[in-house]
């Protein structure tokens, strides 16, 4: 077997994950095998030896270490800690300088603590492992420069991993890991790769173009500055060598010679969090958890109506998404912000998460006036101090009509716009008295129309009602069967002391990229077994205010 074995003299690692933002706080933990593998290139580069070893030496390496994947033994005791600087942007505003808030995420390692990345199964002849042993014994850091490190090779090693891949029988906590592929699989993937170039090169050009001249455009393009070509080398060496920048600029989503693997950690191994971030925490609420409400006030003549809920859910959004910013992805505009908030994953694609972790958008109607005067975030997997202060930021919603420039005012646009202002962070307990989304009852009505996210089959509404209630768990969460639940449709409902139908209601997403098999919708009523506890939303956008359900008390 063959072993590197870890340590971190300052106590702690720092690393981000490939596709994630410095400013997320998140940790690669434990260290991927591609960045296991591109530490032993970077010392052999970067510190001698070569007069020694040849780069055929470092090749069968790196192919050796590429065609299984390590095991690891993570010490127990890690924190998860990160801190903040303010840094300087070199810009002047109101008379100070204007700073930019950074996280620096960090595992905190116990004293004389080893991290552990072991191939069980791989077995290095006496040369090669002389050669790795060479290449450890030179490694002064892992990650970033600051996580100082010191390696050592073991041709031994008895202890038992409580990291591994999830296909090899491990269990626990489910992460994502970038691994380099095997030597023959990045063949195969760089061949693919190649001819799909190929194939859009031979589109571009006349179909009477010779064979020759297709290749030399294909040999061109291997050379052209910028070409996602010139990130494909024969050897997986070189592939593994390229910077990390090289791959952003071309907008891969990841580098072609890795994978994704799903690891699983076990709770031997699991972080805890910093002593510091729980004395944080505790302000937020009593019970010591992250806020999952954040509640704003709505005003402007005049408000909207409730029919328009999904516009002003979207509008909410958009907001949000401005004070995270944007980002180039595969030639698109993508948001930068959290997946909690964007609903999206780093490529900007949208997320399928059967629980609905990621934000709600709710707009209420709490005076039941029919007029909108409250807009609710829901977010099921908790609301950090980050986005709680880009939270804070948003003061206004508004709609530009067509045709006004930018820098222009005007009587129609300022019709468009309404204030907002932030009235608290809390769990849905603290505003079930007076928010009716956010009650307990085991009778739901309709606040909006209900439409089905999947296409109606011989059960109507009440089948998809089921359904959903299945997909996301909430039947096990309260301990009944789907099968008690009784769904009633009813032809309208009273807002503001008139009848309103499904139809009076904008029932569409702005954006038109998401499929909708029902564009008619209906009203509900549902009725529990027993109380559940609010927001209920549910169906084609559940998530932008429609399928809302309130207390039918």
């Amino acid at each position: 077997m063959f072993a590197l074995a870890f340590r971190f003299p300052a106590g702690r690692y720092h690393a981000t994950p490939w596709g994630r933002s410095v400013n997320e706080a998140d940790i690669a933990w434990p260290p991927e095998p591609w960045r296991l593998l591109r530490a032993l290139i970077a010392v052999y580069w970067r510190k001698g030896g070569r007069n020694r070893w040849s780069d055929e030496h470092l090749a069968r390496l790196v192919n050796a270490l590429s065609e299984t994947l390590p095991v690891y033994r993570l010490p127990e005791g890690g924190i998860h800690a990160h801190t903040r600087h303010y840094m300087p942007t070199g810009k002047i505003a109101d008379g100070r300088e204007k700073t930019s808030l950074v996280f620096d995420a960090f595992v905190r390692v116990p004293k004389h603590a080893t991290v552990v990345a072991a191939w069980p199964n791989l077995w290095l002849d006496d040369e090669l492992f002389a050669f790795a042993a060479d290449l450890a014994s030179a490694v002064g850091y892992l990650g970033r420069a600051e996580s100082w490190a010191t390696c050592e090779a073991l041709s031994e090693w008895q202890e038992t991993a409580n990291c591994g891949p999830v296909d090899d029988g491990y269990s626990g906590d489910l992460l994502r890991l970038l691994a380099p592929l095997p030597p023959e699989a990045y063949a195969r993937e760089r061949e693919r790769l190649i001819e799909m170039a190929r194939g859009r090169i031979r589109a571009s050009m006349a179909s009477a173009t010779s064979a020759s001249k297709l290749e030399k455009k294909v040999a061109s393009a291997f050379q052209s500055k910028g070409s996602k070509l010139d990130t494909l080398p024969e050897r997986l060496l070189e592939a593994l060598s390229l910077d990390s920048a090289d791959f952003h600029d071309r907008d891969w989503d990841r580098p072609p010679a890795a994978r994704e693997v799903v690891y699983a950690r076990g709770s031997n191994a699991s972080l805890g969090v910093s002593p510091r971030i729980r004395v944080r925490r505790k302000d937020l609420s009593a019970d010591q958890k992250l806020p999952k409400v954040a509640r704003f006030l709505l005003a402007g003549r005049p408000r909207p109506p409730v029919e328009d809920t999904i516009r002003i859910a979207e509008l909410m959004r958009l907001a949000t998404l401005s004070q995270f910013g944007w980002k180039e992805s595969n030639g698109r505009r993508v948001p930068n912000a959290p997946w909690k908030i964007s609903g999206r994953d780093s490529n900007g694609n949208r997320l399928d998460i059967p629980s609905h972790e990621h934000a709600f958008w709710l707009p209420e109607d709490a005076d039941s006036d029919g007029l909108i005067d409250h807009v609710s975030i829901f977010i099921a997997s908790g609301i950090d101090q980050s986005v709680q202060k880009n939270l804070d930021r948003i003061t206004r919603l508004w709609i530009a009509p067509k045709g006004r420039t930018e820098g222009t005012e005007s009587v129609n646009a300022r019709a468009m716009e309404w204030r907002l202002a932030l009235e608290g962070f809390g769990q849905p307990v603290d505003f079930s008295g007076e928010v009716k989304i956010f009650g307990t009852s085991a009778s739901w009505l309709s606040a909006t129309p209900f439409l089905a996210s999947g296409h109606l089959k011989k059960a109507g509404y009440a089948g998809e009602v089921r359904r959903l209630l299945k997909r996301r768990g909430i039947d096990a969460r309260y301990g009944f069967s789907v099968s008690e639940v009784s769904v009633t449709e009813r032809a309208e409902i009273s807002v503001g002391g008139v009848g309103h139908r499904a139809i009076q209601f904008h029932r569409f997403r702005a954006g038109g990229g998401e499929r909708q098999p029902d564009s008619a919708g209906t009203m509900l009523e549902i009725e529990f077994p027993h109380p559940i506890d609010g927001p209920l939303s549910l169906g084609f956008g559940s998530h932008f205010g429609l399928g809302l359900f309130v207390p039918a008390d």
